[in-house]
């Protein structure tokens, strides 16, 4: 569901926001679309970032591997915990738990990934 929403911007963020709708040929109401969600997801989970690469925009730990990376041998497995552990065991706890809170909330997201990774 789409909830239409009027906002005002300084004219500097508005220019900004042209030019990178303009550099990736996107509207402006899907470039703004786009930047709210991902500065929701960045406040959401600290510990990440988004990259640009050649499948896109991802998520990605600030240093470390891409988030569907690390998930995906936990998803294959069936959501096993100890699967995760086991993949990933130079990766704090902490981090791991992140990147399961991350799946849960988007889990279209980080499936598409590693569906694209098992395709290719």
């Amino acid at each position: 569901m789409v909830s239409p929403l009027s906002v005002r911007l300084p004219k500097l963020t508005a220019e900004k926001i042209r030019t990178m709708a303009g550099i990736e040929r996107r509207s402006i109401p899907e470039m703004l679309r786009l930047l709210a969600e991902e500065g929701l997801k960045l406040r959401e989970f600290p510990d990440l970032i988004f990259t640009d690469g050649p499948t896109g925009r991802r998520a990605t730990f600030i240093q470390g591997p891409d988030l569907w990376e690390v998930l995906e041998p936990y998803v294959l497995a069936d959501k096993d915990w100890q699967a995760l552990k086991a993949s990933y065991p130079d990766l704090d706890e902490a981090l791991l738990r992140t990147a399961i809170r991350y799946y849960e909330a988007y889990p279209d997201e980080v499936e598409a990934r590693i569906a694209l990774n098992q395709a290719g």
